[in-house]
């Protein structure tokens, strides 16, 4: 009851504040003389395509009164490409509660992300937002290359591989393994390998991921994005605990602990091999199994 008597006793506070501010008419006695700010949201989220950008970024203001400009600053995120080109000003029209600034990226290139934070010099209206962030990645175009195969012999035991579709990233040696574990999951080598560790959702089995995504760094060796495998420690509809393959240096990153470079490569050209560290988050892992994964790309 306590807590119920301080919030009424606010309220009323609040109430008589409220109409000692006002005229008998209803309207505000003093107009705020400065104008108030805000950005329409607190973040700015897209992913780019190839090529140049326009962003458009709304402002708005708490009046409509002449024309006016807003001082805006862009502090860069890290590794933030250079080649975008944020004004220093905005321009409001008058009869206009809205400025758009208009930020600029001469030609955006993966694996690059356009990020930072916009903020700008003045007020902050009632409930604004003061601050917004960019975060923009720049996407890949991808292109069919046709079947390949694919095998993750941890996982899938000592069977020949799947046929896979295979994709690349037009200009770039990056490669996407589509529905890699699909096919696997189907068979009755699967049931007698795991049994209750094949994720089931609703019922309804598992596919794996949509697909397995990897590239050659500058000293030729690979490199590949963490996935969930469509194992997991339950077994369980819910919400399982997932078995991940971890590249070496991201799981360093992740969780501190080491583990060999050098192992993912080229076996020979266009077949890959890759040595994953296999880890279920906050319960433990099975190491890292070199050249546990092979990726033959599709023949010319």
């Amino acid at each position: 009851m306590k807590i119920l008597k301080n919030i009424s006793l606010a309220a009323s506070i609040l109430t008589v504040a409220f109409m000692s501010s006002c005229s008998d008419k209803g309207y505000w006695e003093q107009a705020p003389i400065q104008n108030a700010y805000s950005f329409q949201s607190p973040q700015y989220n897209e992913t780019l395509d190839m090529g140049a950008h326009e962003l458009v970024i709304p402002i708005d203001r708490s009046n409509n009164s002449g024309e006016q400009t807003l001082d805006i600053k862009f502090t860069p995120g890290k590794n933030c490409p250079t080649d975008i080109s944020v004004p220093s000003q905005v321009k409001f029209e008058a009869g206009s509660n809205v400025a758009n600034l208009i930020i600029n990226i001469a030609n955006a290139t993966p694996p690059y992300t356009y990020s930072g934070y916009l903020t700008f010099n003045g007020e902050k209206s009632y409930a604004g937002n003061d601050t917004l962030r960019i975060n923009c990645p720049v996407n890949y175009t991808w292109s069919t290359m046709g079947t390949g195969t694919f095998l993750d012999a941890w996982v899938m035991g000592d069977i020949n591989p799947y046929p896979v579709q295979i994709l690349k990233a037009d200009g770039f040696e990056r490669y996407r393994v589509l529905s890699p574990y699909a096919e696997f999951y189907k068979s009755e080598t699967a049931e007698e390998i795991w049994g209750d560790w094949i994720s089931r959702q609703n019922g309804v089995l598992t596919t794996g991921p949509a697909y397995v995504e990897f590239w050659e760094n500058s000293n030729q060796t690979l490199s590949f994005t963490g996935y969930d495998t469509g194992l997991n420690y339950e077994g369980v509809d819910g919400q399982p605990i997932g078995v991940y393959p971890w590249n070496w240096s991201d799981f360093e990153t992740i969780y501190g602990l080491e583990y060999a470079e050098g192992f993912d490569i080229w076996y020979e050209p266009g077949f890959a091999v890759l040595s994953p560290v296999y880890f279920i988050p906050n319960l433990g892992g099975f190491g890292q199994i070199q050249y546990s994964i092979q990726i033959e790309l599709p023949i010319d």
